[in-house]
């Protein structure tokens, strides 16, 4: 808008015959100087659009490297609690080994004190002990 309006203020003048050279010159530089800012603002809108694209690509990468962390935390979780049933599991086997071996050595000392006994045994008539 700014370098039209330089342009169509220039035109009106110089069409109703009251512009001069002087005139003239002065709407063609306000002209060229709203050209000149439009063009840097183009080149900061440019440079603008590229550093949200540089944003753009660090942020896939940032979410890229997040999931990546979040399987790798599911997974450990995961080998985590098989670790756990694991150790449950070799608990519960130990403490059923350790109660058949109380049943077994329990059974050993009844044997034991069984054969330690003497034997009592009857005598057929007339027989002595």
């Amino acid at each position: 808008m700014r370098m039209i309006l330089p342009l169509v203020i220039g035109a009106t003048l110089l069409a109703a015959g009251c512009a001069t050279r002087e005139s003239a010159s002065m709407a063609q530089a306000a002209a060229d100087a709203a050209r000149m800012q439009a063009e840097q603002a183009q080149a900061r809108a440019d440079m603008a659009f590229q550093a949200s694209q540089t944003a753009n690509q660090r942020a896939d990468q940032a979410n890229s490297t997040a999931q990546q962390a979040q399987q790798t935390a599911s997974n450990a979780q995961s080998t985590a609690q098989g670790a756990v049933m694991t150790a449950q599991q070799v608990k519960d086997d130990a403490l059923a080994a350790e109660q058949r071996a109380i049943e077994e050595r329990q059974a050993a000392e009844r044997e034991a004190a069984e054969r330690a006994q003497p034997r009592r045994t009857r005598l057929a008539r007339g027989e002595r002990g």
